[in-house]
């Protein structure tokens, strides 16, 4: 039929397609596909970015990449997508990655906010004091 729909074929070597008469993959699908679950499964889940050895790419390391590249470090490029597709499991892996790693700049970032708040808080109190100072010693000078 015509683009291959109502296809079906089965290989020698186990290989299926629906809508593909010479499957490359155990499954090979011309088409949507539906389903109420799909299990994916992945061996090098992400939690390594958490390990003290991690070598957590600074935001400036990561913006310089965008600039030059056009995406995240790690993640294809839409022309890569587009030529290649992408494997579910491994893309959840990536952008699980880029989670952690966006977690934990911004627990760095809530306690670099929470050091200027408190420094901010000295330097005014220090300003209260000056202030003090100055007026103490203008009343002074006027007597």
């Amino acid at each position: 039929t015509a683009g291959g729909a109502g296809i079906f074929s089965i290989l020698g070597n186990g290989n299926v397609g629906i809508g593909v008469e010479t499957p490359t993959e155990r499954l090979s699908v011309k088409g949507k596909i539906r389903a109420q679950e799909l299990k994916v499964e992945t061996a090098n889940w992400p939690d390594y970015v958490f390990s003290r050895d991690y070598q957590l790419p600074t935001l400036q390391e990561t913006e310089k990449h965008i600039k030059d590249k056009g995406h995240l470090p790690g993640i294809p490029s839409a022309a890569e997508v587009k030529a290649n597709g992408i494997d579910l499991g491994e893309m959840n892996a990536k952008l699980l990655q880029k989670i952690e790693e966006l977690t934990l700049h911004l627990i760095e970032m809530k306690k670099e906010n929470i050091q200027d708040k408190t420094n901010i808080m000295e330097l005014k109190k220090q300003l209260q004091q000056q202030d003090i100072k100055i007026n103490f010693l203008l009343k002074i000078n006027e007597n």
